[in-house]
């Protein structure tokens, strides 16, 4: 009897699968411990500059995220900073990573040291 898929499987794998010969599941399975291995690392790596948003201003990098600088708009249409006005801020934010995904933590409202 014919090994079960797992139901997280997408059906064109499930049903594809089974149709390849030796040879091509033994590509298939060194690709995906590749692609494992590829995203293992990379969620091992700390954040970097390039992942911030466009006008933040990076602060310290290390292995648990990146702290950085942002001002924001508030979203209230009636406030200036809607408009071209200044931004609300400087806001401290540290970005991580958590699995394939740069997640950010609000840390609170930027310091005179921070700014620095």
């Amino acid at each position: 009897m014919p090994p079960t898929a797992p139901p997280s499987l997408p059906n064109y794998l499930a049903d594809g699968l089974p149709k390849q010969d030796d040879e091509i599941l033994e590509d298939a399975r060194t690709y995906i411990d590749e692609l494992l291995a590829a995203r293992e690392q990379r969620r091992s790596e700390p954040v970097t500059e390039d992942e911030l948003p466009d006008e933040a201003k990076l602060l310290k990098a290390e292995s648990s995220g990146a702290v950085y600088l942002e001002y924001r708009t508030c979203g209230d249409e009636s406030c200036s900073c809607m408009s071209g006005g200044a931004k609300h801020g400087p806001y401290k934010y540290r970005a991580y990573r958590d699995g394939d995904t740069v997640r950010r933590e609000y840390l609170g409202k930027a310091t005179g040291s921070d700014t620095n």
